[in-house]
């Protein structure tokens, strides 16, 4: 058979077969999230993702010192962060649920990745990274540590990602008045 003989592949289907759906690639997908800032990014890919259900992750940051634990932030606003991301997923048709877990500052990415190994996630969503190019080469990132251990995909978003958005919903905003 040569490259001009017109004969379709075996199991294929033509493009004008608009009866067939494909089912999404991933469908448990979980979304640590650090803030409600993160949020807005992180709903849009779990969604272009094809997810059907949504597991918001909040760690609760605890710093270590002398022996004692002390939170980084109360419970009281750690659940509002993963209320608020829930809703979002909820009005993007998702079927969501929240978490929040304490872990300690330097352990935040095993906690994602043993999270992500227990509930059986298909897809890890990543906010952007906050931390520089310096900082993370002197530090580590989190985000890096869950891309190399991670039992399943990793989808992160970019920084220039929240710049389109912005730009987007600007011109947006200029072509409505």
């Amino acid at each position: 058979m040569s490259y001009t003989d017109t004969m379709p592949a075996t199991g294929t289907r033509p493009a004008s077969d608009t009866g067939t759906t494909t089912p999404p690639a991933y469908r448990r997908v979980l979304i640590p999230i650090q803030d409600a800032a993160q949020a807005e990014h992180a709903v849009e890919l779990a969604r272009r993702a094809g997810a059907s259900e949504a597991l918001v992750l909040h760690l609760n940051l605890r710093e270590s010192y002398g022996g004692r634990r002390f939170a980084l932030e109360t419970d009281s606003a750690a659940s509002d962060v993963v209320e608020a991301t829930v809703f979002e997923l909820r009005m993007a048709g998702i079927k969501a649920t929240g978490l929040v877990r304490p872990a300690l500052i330097d352990r935040a990415a095993d906690g994602i990745i043993a999270e992500a190994a227990e509930w059986g996630a298909d897809l890890i969503v990543l906010g952007f990274p906050r931390r520089g190019k310096l900082t993370t080469r002197l530090f580590g990132s989190v985000t890096l540590r869950v891309l190399q251990n991670a039992p399943c995909p990793v989808l992160v978003a970019s920084p220039a990602s929240k710049a389109d958005s912005q730009r987007v919903a600007e011109e947006h905003a200029d072509s409505t008045r």
